[in-house]
């Protein structure tokens, strides 16, 4: 084991000789620009901006720095007063700082929510526009899964885990506080300029898209062209934007790329008493969330503990999951100014550092791996349960972290060590690598799926599926509507596979307008 934390010692004390004074709001180290997320793997810009050819087969590495990258950019500060998704390069990231205040909103929270987006038809037109909050309290705005769940529609959206038509309940996660986690989901501009421009809010644009576009690859066997100008028939369905398309040209730099989706993960701070939590090592938010009743919470202090980030660009599909360090096992970081936790978020702990060992990863109550243990997920009608008589889970990860991650960690948790952010860690990504393909994973995008690792579960957010379980595993199952049954893996259909739930959100412009905003009272 000494053995193998050498050379992280080492690396990481080059790397600060030449990290700036603390506030000087400058990362040499990092990209020239690094509050714009990068094109592509080892790409920073479209390829008309700086002409840069991405390697068809980049190394692991290299996929690992574009995930942290992209988490960087994602959680810059927003620009006070800018559209949504706008950064400001005047300002670093958001600095250690052990008071429990919240932190600079950042890019991603001023993105759209899907319930946003998804609104009737008839209520469209929906502009990007400015974030619908100001100043650092904001109103948490969780996913509203509602058409097509296998385990009912969830009364408090942000409870249960984001899951859909999962093979298990995913209900909520009580950390050992006896509070819920909270999760979130937005998507960028080029995800919502893709959908304005094809009408894809509309469930029946969809249908008649999808209808049309399996109707072509069968006879031509072959997936039919996308548009590439305003003026192209666009009637069948178009494939998720890689950052090339037509429609993002006239986005600024900060927006020209491919679609993101993130999901978030938030845990209640505990300010006082026993185990209070260390805020600097969270970054932090004052938020409301959604009651049973439809109205909203008192202001609550927030810490960020997962971090979902779905990316598509002209490499693929790319997946990477973040989590906060002390989740499931305390970790004490190089140059580390705060104390560390007496034990982690999510279990109990063990002697020492060790980690809690669960043979599934979950434990509800002194037991784990039994029917039933598993909290089912909250349904409209449904109460909460009083904080005193909620099950604590307790929570352990399966699937170690991989060494390479792990010295990508320390290379970027030394770059960021002035700020917050340098208590995050990348669980890991999966990728298309042709040099290393992996058989258990089943079918992907195009033909077999290729990853560095089998399982890839964010104990934050896949804390019940930790075995045979990861991102391509369940985003597989993804289509937009109007697919009648899996569509095969071939290259004709591909377009089908889209990878992201968030389409089948989509109401139908024939139906009547709800008579309630989702998570709304009536």
């Amino acid at each position: 084991m000494e053995s193998f934390y050498k050379p992280l010692r080492v690396m990481a004390a080059l790397v600060a000789v030449w990290l700036p004074l603390p506030g000087a709001g400058a990362y040499p180290l990092l990209p020239p620009q690094p509050w714009i997320m990068p094109f592509d793997v080892n790409q920073r810009f479209r390829p008309e901006q700086v002409p840069v050819d991405t390697p068809e087969d980049p190394t692991q590495f290299q996929v690992y720095d574009f995930a942290w990258q992209t988490f960087i950019a994602l959680n810059w500060p927003y620009k006070t007063g800018g559209q949504r998704g706008e950064p400001d390069p005047g300002l670093p990231l958001a600095p250690i700082s052990n008071r429990f205040e919240p932190d600079r909103v950042v890019v991603w929270e001023t993105y759209m929510s899907p319930e946003t987006v998804f609104v009737h038809p008839s209520q469209w037109p929906v502009e990007w526009g400015l974030p619908d909050f100001v100043g650092l309290q904001r109103e948490s705005r969780p996913p509203c899964y509602t058409p097509g769940y296998a385990y009912g529609v969830p009364f408090a959206p942000g409870i249960n885990q984001p899951y859909t038509d999962a093979n298990v309940p995913t209900g909520p996660v009580v950390d050992q506080n006896g509070e819920y986690l909270r999760v979130e989901v937005t998507l960028s501009q080029p995800y919502f300029s893709y959908i304005s421009q094809f009408g894809y809010f509309d469930a029946d644009t969809q249908l008649q898209a999808v209808r049309k576009y399996i109707g072509y690859a069968n006879r031509n066997n072959a997936a039919p062209p996308p548009a590439t100008s305003p003026g192209d028939n666009a009637s069948r369905f178009q494939p998720l934007p890689t950052g090339l398309e037509f429609y993002l040209d006239s986005l600024p730099p900060y927006a020209q790329q491919g679609m993101t989706e993130v999901k978030a993960a938030w845990k209640v701070l505990k300010t006082e008493g026993e185990n209070a939590d260390i805020p600097g090592r969270y970054f932090r938010r004052m938020m409301q969330f959604p009651l049973p009743d439809g109205s909203l919470s008192e202001p609550t202090l927030m810490g960020l503990v997962g971090f979902h980030i779905h990316r598509v660009t002209p490499f693929g599909h790319l997946p990477s999951t973040f989590e906060q360090v002390d989740n499931v096992r305390v970790r004490k970081k190089l140059f580390d100014p705060l104390p560390t936790p007496r034990r982690p978020a999510l279990n109990p702990g063990g002697e020492g550092l060790r980690p809690a060992r669960y043979a599934n990863g979950y434990e509800v109550n002194g037991e784990a791996g039994v029917a039933g243990v598993i909290p089912l997920a909250y349904k409209e009608g449904d109460t909460l349960v009083p904080a005193a008589d909620r099950e604590v889970v307790n929570v352990s990860r399966v699937t170690p972290i991989p060494r390479d991650v792990q010295l990508v960690n320390h290379k970027y948790q030394s770059l960021l060590r002035d700020s917050v952010w340098s208590y995050y860690q990348l669980i890991g990504t999966q990728n298309k690598n042709l040099r290393e393909p992996n058989r258990h994973l089943g079918p992907g995008i195009p033909g077999p799926q290729h990853s560095n690792v089998q399982n890839l579960v964010n104990t934050t957010l896949e804390t019940y599926t930790q075995k045979g379980f990861s991102c391509a595993r369940c985003h597989l199952n993804a289509f937009p509507q109007g697919v009648p049954s899996f569509p095969p893996y071939e290259r004709r259909f591909e377009d089908l596979h889209v990878m992201s739930f968030l389409l089948q959100l989509a109401k139908s412009g024939s139906a009547p307008v709800p008579e309630r905003e989702c998570g709304k009272p009536y």
